[in-house]
């Protein structure tokens, strides 16, 4: 893209990318849900593997519920009731815990794929639920979209930063494109068997572990950063040329960006017609 459509950035930051990019090639660092793409897609991966029943995990999650009892043998459990159930113990753990420890928690139910698997179980989510609906639609940005041909024609490097699995992004990055190579996120240890476990390896990417991710596989810090809320709000404080806020009316975060110089974005206008 030789020229980046204006859409619905604001003047000054239309401005600035328009002006920084073209100079030279950088680097630049997105997060992925409620910035690259409307709506959340990690959570949709989520709902994919819990429609199917946990068919990949071990039966026995007692570790990973108040209930052990119950949950020693989840195969005795319907699968209407295990979605219920598991989505009731995760808003406890967020509630209880924080947004951190909730994310880490629900490592347990993306394991025991093998990469082939986990990326059949990813597209086929996106089948699902890319629908142009404002509301439940998971669909990518025309402005983030756009943005990235846009750097991508400058010779930029593109990554995407996410709390969400790694696989399940890098998956369908080339729909957005980004190499699968440039996908930083949830990482989960690798059995003999080559299927994924629920351990985690550290740095965990959520706040300022996406800070220590881009150091470790990246670097440098990003020239330009984009992000939504407080997990990408380290991030975006290490971007050196310029960091954008995406504002989903969180009055709170935009102070905060505001305060570090970091420039805010409304959240882009719904555009209905694909592009």
């Amino acid at each position: 893209m030789t020229n980046l459509t204006k859409n619905s950035w604001t003047d000054e930051i239309y401005d600035r990318l328009t002006t920084i990019i073209p100079k030279s090639p950088g680097i630049a660092c997105f997060d992925f849900d409620n910035t690259l793409i409307r709506n959340d897609f990690g959570e949709k991966i989520m709902e994919e593997l819990l429609h199917d029943g946990l068919k990949f995990v071990p039966k026995d999650l007692s570790d990973f519920f108040r209930d052990k009892e119950l949950w020693k043998d989840h195969t005795e459990i319907n699968t209407e009731e295990k979605e219920r159930l598991i989505w009731e113990e995760y808003s406890y753990q967020l509630k209880e815990y924080g947004i951190e420890r909730g994310y880490r928690w629900t490592s347990f139910i993306f394991q025991g794929m093998d990469k082939q698997e986990y990326y059949e179980v990813s597209r086929r989510a996106w089948e699902r639920v890319n629908i142009l609906d404002r509301d439940s639609g998971v669909f990518p940005q025309v402005e983030m979209k756009d943005l990235i041909a846009y750097l991508n024609h400058h010779d930029w490097t593109v990554y995407i930063v996410t709390a969400s699995p790694e696989p399940g992004i890098a998956a369908i990055a080339h729909l957005f494109p980004v190499e699968e190579s440039k996908v930083i996120g949830m990482r989960q240890e690798l059995g003999e068997n080559g299927k994924f476990s629920h351990r985690l390896i550290e740095p965990y990417t959520y706040g300022e572990g996406k800070v220590k991710a881009i150091e470790e596989r990246v670097g440098v810090y990003p020239d330009l950063a984009f992000g939504d809320s407080f997990n990408d709000f380290p991030m975006l404080c290490r971007a050196k040329q310029m960091a954008v806020a995406i504002n989903r009316d969180n009055p709170e975060f935009a102070s905060a960006c505001a305060a570090k110089g970091i420039y805010i974005q409304p959240y882009f206008v719904y555009q209905p017609v694909p592009r």
